[in-house]
């Protein structure tokens, strides 16, 4: 009641108070009104706000490309297809990469643009370019299809489709009514489903009644390429009557087919069998041991991806229930990326949610007001919901990366409002009335956080403009941006808002709950108690110990450096063992530049913390000896027993910082010392922490393996060879608690996974995957191939990948049977592979050209009668029911005999039939199924496991230092440029400039707060202790130091100098009310202690969830990024209060020293004698 008195007195203020907050304060309904209106704004965006994974053009835009070409082999591909196509492509501008790889029977290619090229007209570029290398493929490509494909473009679903009918029935209602409903569905531009039986016509010809016709097969395939067709002829005038005229030769059915002559009297009939026929149009699935098809549904560019997903799922559930299907299909979705998103996003807000009531609760121990903690807190909510707003507004959504950003601020959004409230606080407890300490209050602080709060904005500009990367910059802005508009925002809650309300709230507590607080005193004494005895033992044992450990160095240094005779060979004893030390150094950084010269691409970092560890113990055994024999030691003062009498921790904490800083600026050498030595410590986790790229290792929420078959089966075979593997899966759906298993096969090769309908950990995932690699079964003839080493790509931290480029794929075949022996002999890496692990047996057909020509044959036509035999030959589609289905011509499969058909098979000249063998001769090499290209150049990759995941940048770099024994020949490289090393190499390059920019915009801001290029640097000797502590950290657990962990350090830059400008402009104003400069130092750090320790320890409490809570499967791993800003903050926290002080002391001093040197040397003879005199 008294407060609510004293905040209604209408009182004289005086001028030095009014303005804005002046304003402000006496405006409680206008403030109130704008606070409810951003609450509302914020909440609107909130519930509007799209939402998905992550924020569009994550990705660089890019196009894939597919390449049909049946019955080619990889490499017919890559010097046919490929080398074509690549040659026309890069033609065009913008392209940044041009990937390729050739397999049997298809070439994919994705070609990678700069983020700045609009994707329409790319996609209408290489639709020309595709258009001009058309003509000089190879006449069996098909049709050539490309997409675009980027990160808004991820599949909305991965889904199964089970029957129980009919197969050709369920075929035919896939894709008359099930095809068509869900490409309705908004959002869904496009679905694919596999496993899907095709119609096709076929000529099967008999070998034996062509030989025996003397059927030139080249002709009747001409003959029937040009009789099938249909086309419009013209137009006819009959008697003013308009007539279209049109020609209609296609083949209408199998008897007419069949009936198509031949010559000498014979038809198609007499020597072959014409069937319509069902073939597999890629693979064949089945879940949970039943056939079933497997659909991708793919995503249109402007849609919102999670009503999107809703409403595929209830299209899926309609379907089910559709009369047309007569309930034999059912939908079973492996994947929906809507729900993904939302699961993803659920978990970030609840750690955002947790890690704001932990910073909530560290306000109520500290405030011990719950109305003020009540408002203090408000800014949480209003800042997040401000940034989300921005980000709807312009055009924005909620993804992983904003999440991340609000949940990273959770704590840093109250530390204003903790420094506002607290010095309003002080001055009311100084007695001014609470409207006018909440004027005075604001006004002397607003501008020191106005000021800290711009050096965390800052920091965040080199990262979003700065790199070349588009990937990163997405990171760095999708980030950042909601972490400085949410600190922004809570700047202006802090002063404009949080005024008005703690001049209404802060006052005199109640009677009542005074008498409450002492007689609960007594037990809050315990824990300050506690500590208190802890110190005091501490005290008592650090005093016996640095005297202990001062005599026993006064007495080893009496031996290094004795007095008297002995002194000149102690001198020179000192000056060889720091030779020695300097020698070692030289050594080391000799080993550093032999590295650099073998393979300069993958130089290691200078190893800097050594070299300059033994430069500082040479100069100790130099200088420190003779120092330490001349000091006296003295037996230290006993501990303080006032610490037994404690009663409250802050108060403790308050009188320890006090001492401290008096011990500090009261022996600035030691202090000094002290503070070297333990910067110096950062030298052990810089030299051994593991450096990584950055990376997006994931299982994406199920297990899977692969087995690629060595022999090739027919589809019956392989579906006994899968059996295998689906029954060992079976035995394991108990013990693992799977939901389905999904299996996709086809003659070559099989996909085996298993699905959760419910989340698991990623960590739980990866002992799966382990256990799942011990178990499998490896029957001969199965190749497996596991998820890590099969999607193995450039980001990957489980793998080691080395490439060899050149023009040639027999030479880098070659090269890698040579290079695997190598990567082999290397200590942490294991299971290399090759691309020729996998390869198989190839018979080339040498043609001699002067026996073809002395038998009338030419090179082409031997080989298309070689393909006509092997693979047949396609046609032009067939018109059947309204439709274009395959139409192909080729020998009866089942009489084909294989090897000896080749051998024997007949060529027919014009007059008669010729072995081939007669005129060719065939031999078997091994080649690899898959040959890859980049940016116009063959490249063999080799994989190999590394033992030690955080070891897998060094490890690559010794895996390419032994491939520096290989003999290459002149064109082929190894490559360097894309390894580990140099990916790290070049983000950490690209981080530390953007650091080196973020702590040039900090100190310029301090500079405008302290009006001065000096006293800056006394702030800034706060980060590299801040650096410290994350370093330290990060080491011992063994976490990577990678992009995320960079941004975390760039925002430490930022965040650990708001202590020590609040601080170091406590310290100003005490030394400008006339205090002297020791007792101001020890003063102001005593008086900021308690809202320097609040905003560290809300800001390290809001992190912990963060830090502690696994990241979702496939989603950024953020840990390392609260990890070291965590970190860092409580290492700088307790090295700001004391060191900030020293340097501060340091630099007036000098500058002190500076002015009365630069005025002596000004002075006259006569003011000089006056200074010295003075």
């Amino acid at each position: 009641m008294q407060a609510n008195q004293e905040a209604d007195q209408d009182d004289t203020r005086p001028d030095a108070t009014k303005g804005l907050f002046d304003f402000i304060v006496h405006r409680p309904v206008g403030a109130g009104v704008v606070f409810a209106t951003l609450l509302v704004i914020g909440a609107i965006a909130y519930l509007r706000i799209p939402l998905q994974l992550m924020p569009s053009g994550f990705q660089a835009p890019s196009l894939n490309v597919w390449v049909p070409n049946i019955g080619s082999s990889a490499r017919e591909n890559e010097e046919k297809v490929a080398r074509p196509i690549e040659e026309q492509l890069r033609t065009m501008s913008g392209i940044e990469r041009v990937r390729s790889s050739s397999q049997d029977e298809f070439v994919w290619m994705r070609v990678n643009f700069d983020a700045s090229l609009n994707l329409d007209l790319a996609k209408a570029e290489v639709r020309d370019r595709l258009e001009r290398a058309r003509p000089g493929l190879p006449a069996t490509v098909g049709p050539i299809d490309f997409w675009s494909e980027d990160a808004d473009q991820f599949p909305i679903s991965f889904f199964g489709v089970l029957h129980s009918g009919d197969s050709d029935r369920t075929d035919f209602l896939l894709d008359a009514v099930v095809k068509p409903r869900l490409e309705s569905v908004p959002g869904v531009s496009k679905l694919d489903l596999f496993g899907v039986l095709d119609d096709s016509m076929r000529i099967e010809l008999d070998e034996d009644r062509v030989l025996a016709a003397g059927l030139n097969l080249g002709q009747l395939i001409e003959r029937l390429a040009k009789d099938n067709f249909a086309e419009p002829l013209g137009e006819v005038d009959d008697g003013g009557r308009r007539y279209l005229l049109r020609s209609d030769m296609r083949l209408r059915d199998e008897s007419e087919i069949a009936a198509y002559p031949i010559g000498n009297g014979l038809v198609i009939g007499d020597v072959a069998r014409v069937e319509r026929v069902k073939s597999v149009r890629d693979s064949l699935s089945r879940i949970d041991g039943q056939y079933a098809y497997y659909g991708v549904a793919r995503k249109d560019t402007q849609a919102d991806v999670v009503e999107s997903s809703r409403a595929l799922a209830a299209a899926f559930k309609e379907l089910e229930q559709d009369p047309r299907l007569g309930g034999q299909i059912r939908f079973l979705p492996f994947f929906m990326q809507g729900s993904m998103i939302e699961g993803s996003l659920t978990q970030l807000r609840s750690t955002a949610v947790t890690g704001g009531l932990l910073a909530v609760l560290t306000l109520v121990v500290f405030l011990r007001r719950l109305r003020l903690t009540i408002a203090v807190a408000l800014s949480i909510p209003v800042s997040a919901l401000a940034a989300i707003a921005v980000e709807y507004f312009t055009g924005g959504s909620f993804n992983l990366l904003t999440m991340v950003g609000v949940t990273l601020g959770i704590g840093m959004l109250v530390d204003n409002a903790i420094v506002v409230v607290e010095n309003i606080a002080r001055l009311r407890d100084e007695g001014l009335e609470p409207r006018q300490a909440a004027i005075q209050g604001t006004r002397e602080i607003a501008l020191a956080i106005t000021l800290a709060t711009l050096t965390t904005v800052v920091v965040f500009l080199p990262l979003i403009f700065m790199s070349d990367n588009a990937e990163a910059r997405l990171i760095f802005g999708g980030i950042g941006i909601p972490l400085v508009v949410s600190l922004l925002f809570s700047l202006g809650a802090a002063v404009l808002f949080l005024p008005v309300v703690t001049a209404r709230i802060l006052g005199r507590r109640p009677a009542g709950l005074v008498r409450w607080s002492a007689a609960v005193a007594p037990l809050l004494r315990l824990p300050a108690r506690g500590i208190g005895v802890l110190l005091f033992g501490a005290q008592a044992l650090y005093g016996r110990t640095v005297w202990a450990l001062e005599r026993g160095g006064r007495g080893l240094a009496r031996l290094l450096a004795p007095a008297g005779a002995l002194a000149w060979p102690a001198t020179l004893l000192r000056a060889a063992l720091a030779g020695l030390l300097a020698f070692a150094g030289w050594r080391r950084y000799a080993e550093f530049e032999a590295q650099r010269a073998a393979l300069p691409e993958l130089a290691p970092a200078l190893p800097w913390a050594e070299l300059v560890g033994l430069t500082l113990l040479a100069c100790c055994c130099l200088w420190l000896p003779p120092r330490l024999a001349r000091r006296a030691t003295a037996r230290p003062a006993g501990p303080d027993r006032s610490l037994l009498r404690a009663d409250s921790v802050l108060a403790l904490t308050e009188r320890a910082v006090g001492a401290l800083v008096a011990w500090a600026v009261a022996r600035p050498g030691r202090a000094t010392l002290a503070a070297i030595l333990s910067f110096a410590s950062i030298g052990i986790p810089a030299s051994n922490l593991s450096l990584a790229a950055f990376s997006m290792d994931g299982s994406g929420g199920q297990v899977e393996y692969w087995v690629k078959f060595q022999t090739e089966f027919t589809l019956l075979e392989a579906d006994a060879q899968v059996r295998i593997h689906e029954a060992f899966l079976e035995s394991l759906r108990e013990r693992w608690g799977f939901d389905h298993q999904s299996t996709r096969f086809d003659r070559r090769e099989a996909n085996f996974e298993v699905y959760w309908d419910r989340p698991i950990p990623p960590s739980k995932l990866e002992q799966l995957e382990a256990e799942l690699k011990r178990l499998a079964p490896r029957p001969p003839g199965h190749a497996l191939a596991f998820a890590d080493s099969r999607d193995a790509n450039e980001r990957s931290r489980v793998l080691a990948r080395f490439e060899l480029r050149g023009p040639d794929s027999r030479v880098l075949e070659q090269l890698a049977r040579q290079a695997k022996p190598l990567l082999e002999s290397v200590p942490g890496l294991s299971a290399v592979t090759s691309p020729l692990d996998e390869a198989e047996e190839q018979i080339e057909v040498r043609v001699d050209r002067e026996l073809a020509s002395a038998l009338s044959i030419d090179s082409q036509t031997a080989f298309n009668n070689v393909a006509w035999a092997l693979r047949g030959w396609p046609l032009p589609r067939f018109m059947d029911e309204g439709r274009e289905i395959p139409f192909l011509i080729e020998y009866d499969q089942e009489n084909v005999a294989g090897f000896s058909t080749l051998r024997d098979l007949a060529i027919w000249n014009g007059e008669r039939s010729v072995a081939l063998t007669a005129f060719s001769k065939l031999d078997f090499e091994p080649t690899t199924r898959e040959i890859n290209r980049l940016d116009g150049q063959t490249t063999f990759t080799l994989t190999a496991e590394v033992d030690d995941p955080l070891e897998t940048t060094r490890l690559t770099e010794r895996g390419y230092l032994a491939l520096g024994a290989l003999d290459l020949p002149r064109g082929y490289s190894l490559g360097t440029d894309t390894s580990a090393r140099a990916r790290q190499q070049e983000e950490a390059g690209e981080m530390l400039a953007a650091l080196g920019l973020s702590l040039v915009l900090v100190f310029m801001l301090m500079g405008v707060l302290f009006e001065s290029v000096v006293l800056p640097l006394s702030v800034m000797f706060s980060i590299p202790f801040a650096m410290l502590g994350a370093l330290w950290v990060l080491w011992l657990s063994r976490t990577p130091m990678d992009v995320m962990g960079w941004i975390g350090l760039i925002i430490l830059a930022g965040v650990v100098v708001n202590n020590g400008i609040v601080l170091i402009d406590c310290v100003h104003r005490l030394r400008a009310e006339g205090m002297d400069m020791i007792a101001a130092l020890r003063e102001g750090a005593v008086r900021r202690v308690r809202p320097i320790l609040m905003t560290a320890l809300t800001t390290v409490f809001g992190l912990l969830p963060m830090i502690l809570t696994e990241p979702p499967s496939d989603a950024i791993d953020y840990r390392a990024l609260g990890v070291i800003v965590a970190s860092g903050l409580t290492t700088s926290t307790f090295f700001t209060l004391w060191v900030v002080p020293l340097a501060y002391l340091a630099i007036e001093r000098g500058n002190q020293a500076l002015v009365a040197r630069l005025r002596w040397l000004v002075a006259s003879r006569e003011e000089r004698r006056q200074l010295a005199a003075g």
